[in-house]
């Protein structure tokens, strides 16, 4: 993890962004609450443990409840608001990256609270692209 001796805002949002798993994490839950099971399934390749550990982190930094709601994790306010920052930024990121290799980048449908798991699982290679 980056040294946060600095009093630099950005700092400390990069750091949270640094981390390898969190800003996925963080971009699933904003999509709808989800339970361990479901969650683990949409991050291929993390282990259970390390999930654990990751949603310990970020319950830690206020981003998820610590409070399960029906067997559910649950992003808090800034938990949500920071996720909405990981999505604007993946797609700017994936669209500046597009442009400068002279592709054009396409429109980008991201998933919904109404899809079901099965729904969800089609969109994890293309979250990829992004997150």
């Amino acid at each position: 993890m980056m040294n946060l001796n600095t009093d630099r805002g950005i700092t400390y949002s990069l750091s949270i962004l640094q981390e390898v798993d969190y800003p996925e994490v963080l971009f699933w839950l904003s999509i709808k609450s989800l339970n361990f099971g479901d969650l683990h399934e949409l991050l291929a390749n993390i282990s259970s443990d390390q999930l654990i550990t990751v949603i310990d982190d970020l319950q830690e930094k206020y981003l998820i409840s610590p409070i399960k709601q029906a067997g559910c994790f649950v992003l808090t306010k800034v938990g949500q608001e920071l996720a909405h920052l990981i999505t604007s930024l993946g797609v700017w990121g994936r669209q500046q990256m597009n442009e400068n290799r002279g592709i054009n980048s396409v429109q980008v449908v991201m998933p919904d609270s109404l899809m079901d798991q099965k729904e969800l699982l089609k969109y994890r290679s293309i979250v990829k692209q992004y997150i």
